[in-house]
């Protein structure tokens, strides 16, 4: 008999991966699936199902998960700690960005501004091949974390283009 998979789709945040694990997996076991596809480490996740806190120790299979299953991902921030991301850019070079979990995406974009010269309304951002569309929302919600990467896209207006 073949085992369940089961695909949870990790809402919390503006990106919304999908992990698949089988049905005879922990809750833990997850977290640390979350920890290496996200970078969130385990201690500051908390998942829930239907308002429910899901204990590390239980199964999968002692939820009634369907085959494919949302989940809610709670990450406690560290508001305070500094750390550098890596900001890759195909027309820029390489750089390392100091920022902190609770700067919005505005912050960043400005301190893009002051690195490269470019103008914050020509900078648009992603993580994980998602867009970080609204300037108001916190690096955290994009699982911007220690070391991570965030691509830059800028965009040229040259004399002539309108």
């Amino acid at each position: 008999m073949m085992e369940d998979i089961i695909t949870f789709e990790i809402m919390g945040g503006e990106v919304v991966p999908e992990i698949q694990m089988p049905s005879s997996a922990t809750i833990l076991d997850l977290k640390l699936k979350i920890q290496e596809d996200l970078d969130v480490k385990v201690k500051r996740q908390t998942l829930r199902f239907h308002h429910i806190n899901l204990s590390d120790e239980d199964l999968i299979s002692d939820y009634a998960f369907d085959s494919l299953t949302s989940v809610y991902l709670s990450v406690v921030p560290e508001p305070e700690k500094e750390f550098f991301i890596v900001l890759k850019s195909r027309t820029r070079p390489t750089a390392n960005v100091r920022v902190k979990e609770s700067y919005k995406v505005k912050e960043l974009k400005s301190k893009i501004k002051k690195l490269w010269g470019i103008e914050k309304k020509n900078i648009s951002l992603f993580r994980l091949w998602e867009r970080m569309d609204d300037d108001d929302d916190f690096l955290y919600s994009y699982y911007v974390y220690e070391g991570r990467e965030v691509f830059a896209e800028i965009r040229i207006n040259h004399p002539g283009n309108y």
